[in-house]
């Protein structure tokens, strides 16, 4: 394939009229076309230079001239023997900038390594000019992936031509595909994960050994703020800092709920992984997550007051039937002193009933304190007993003795009376209602509501606490959802819900003693 290659190309020498006792001659490109081709290859080059000035040095004393050309032919470095460079350089006019033509060239190995994509090696009489007749050249193309960025060539005199010099070359070029491979796949790398980290909807703070910031996205950058942003280390940035205090002492940082406090509150979850050997921070930004959480509890809190107005209304309507005889009493000047005590008992009944109401509708805000759980069942009596009452349902209680809670008072009773409300609406006229608070072990208690109706049904009994999963025609199932996340996440307890063996459904709520 080469003999027949070189043939064809020596005839259309004859045809351009080229004279092989003159100098080969070549395109010059300008001055400002060779420097944007060097700052194209600059890189490349680097590579190159770094391999080659290798395998120079190891064959040192021997005449060696390497040359570097674009996928053009366009020569624009060379390196080696100091010999070739005063004789054959200086006399061809190799020079950065010149371009190997055919037309004034002739038989070049780079031209054919280029137009054979091979291995080329030429030697004396293989080159039509016959100053080249003393030289052997020897020619590798270089790719990048596949696609042809140039060539590397070695020339030396004929007297020192060895066929191994052209498997040194191809091995060396070999391992400079390799590393631009490599460099290319890591840039192309690096420019993903950039563009991902500015574009990506998640925060990003990268962080050294010291915890000075190195890095930080645009929408990390959009939660801090101004003096935030002039911070160089991470223990000077709230609350970042306590978190990274903990993740440096083992601790592991995982979906951890910070509030960041800027022109508004950003609420996010934070995450610390270890990164070469810093740290990387995430943060996903929940706040608009939140909102619609609060808005879900809140609705689901006013629904609970509209279906209790009933009963509570029957609660309220006993104390003002006694108030009204007594006032038609005092009337008729039938007043007596024993009265009084009377009447102001049926007013703060009345006062405790408003007051539990407003304790319900009010917007969510948490606030947690040591609790005495029983005290919360007899603050909820009354509404629970309206509930009740719409049915006839005989409501039964079961206390035993059980330490005080660290918890929310109001966020519980809302989670009580809802699974009370679910119980009333699931048992037919004189149905039973049990509620039980005992010791669970030394670390929890437990909170029963058990009824004697017909229980979950079975297909939906591992999907509730699920948005939309419900038995009521009208529900949507947000009311189980929300308590689950009171319990569960708020007060990082268990909400349990199963059928007896011999019917009825039982929901258990443990709660730790320390829910700090």
């Amino acid at each position: 394939m080469l003999k027949d290659y070189l043939a064809e190309v020596k005839a259309r020498c004859l045809e351009y009229d080229l004279n092989p006792n003159e100098l080969p001659s070549f395109d010059q490109i300008s001055t400002e076309e060779l420097t944007a081709v060097q700052q194209k290859y600059a890189d490349t080059l680097a590579v190159i230079n770094e391999f080659i000035n290798k395998f120079l040095k190891k064959t040192k004393g021997i005449p060696l001239l390497v040359t570097v050309t674009d996928d053009k032919g366009t020569f624009i470095e060379y390196m080696g023997d100091e010999s070739l460079s005063a004789t054959i350089v200086e006399q061809a006019g190799l020079q950065k900038g010149i371009q190997f033509t055919e037309k004034k060239a002739g038989v070049s190995s780079v031209l054919a390594a280029i137009e054979l994509h091979r291995s080329v090696q030429l030697l004396g009489e293989d080159h039509y000019h016959h100053f080249l007749h003393s030289a052997a050249c020897y020619s590798v193309p270089l790719y990048v992936h596949e696609r042809l960025i140039g060539t590397v060539s070695i020339m030396t005199f004929l007297d020192f031509a060895h066929p191994m010099i052209l498997t040194t070359l191809e091995t060396v070029v070999d391992s400079i595909q390799r590393e631009l491979d490599l460099r290319e796949e890591n840039h192309y790398l690096d420019q993903m994960n950039q563009m991902m980290l500015e574009q990506s909807n998640i925060g990003y703070i990268v962080i050294d050994e010291k915890g000075k910031v190195v890095k930080v996205n645009p929408k990390a950058n959009s939660f801090l703020t101004k003096v935030q942003k002039d911070c160089r280390y991470i223990q000077e940035i709230e609350p970042l800092n306590d978190l990274y205090n903990q993740f440096k002492e083992g601790k592991t940082i995982q979906d951890y709920e910070v509030v960041i406090q800027n022109h508004k509150n950003i609420i996010c979850l934070a995450d610390y992984f270890i990164f070469q050997e810093g740290c990387l921070i995430q943060l996903h930004d929940i706040t608009e997550y939140k909102k619609t959480e609060s808005y879900i509890q809140n609705s689901e809190k006013l629904s609970l007051v509209g279906q209790l107005a009933a009963g509570v209304a029957h609660e309220i309507k006993n104390p003002l039937t006694t108030l009204k005889g007594f006032i038609q009493l005092m009337q008729q000047n039938l007043y007596n002193d024993a009265y009084t005590p009377v009447m102001l008992k049926e007013i703060e009944r009345i006062n405790e009933i408003t007051n539990e109401f407003l304790v319900l509708s009010r917007p969510t805000v948490l606030s947690k304190e040591q609790y005495d759980i029983r005290k919360l069942f007899v603050e909820m009596d009354v509404l629970l007993s309206s509930l009740a009452i719409t049915k006839n349902i005989e409501y039964r209680q079961n206390f035993k003795e059980t330490p005080r809670i660290y918890s929310d008072g109001n966020q519980l009773k809302q989670v009580i009376i809802n699974l009370f409300k679910n119980c009333v609406e699931a048992l037919d006229q004189n149905g039973q209602i049990e509620l039980t608070l005992q010791p669970y072990d030394s670390q929890n208690i437990l909170i029963r509501i058990e009824d004697n109706g017909p229980g979950f049904p079975e297909q939906i009994l591992h999907k509730l606490g699920q948005p939309f999963v419900t038995t009521k025609e009208s529900g949507n199932g947000l009311g189980i959802m929300v308590c689950k996340r009171i319990i569960e996440t708020i007060h990082l307890g268990q909400l349990n819900m199963y059928n007896k063996e011999n019917g009825g459904a039982v929901v258990d709520i443990i709660l730790p003693i320390n829910g700090e």
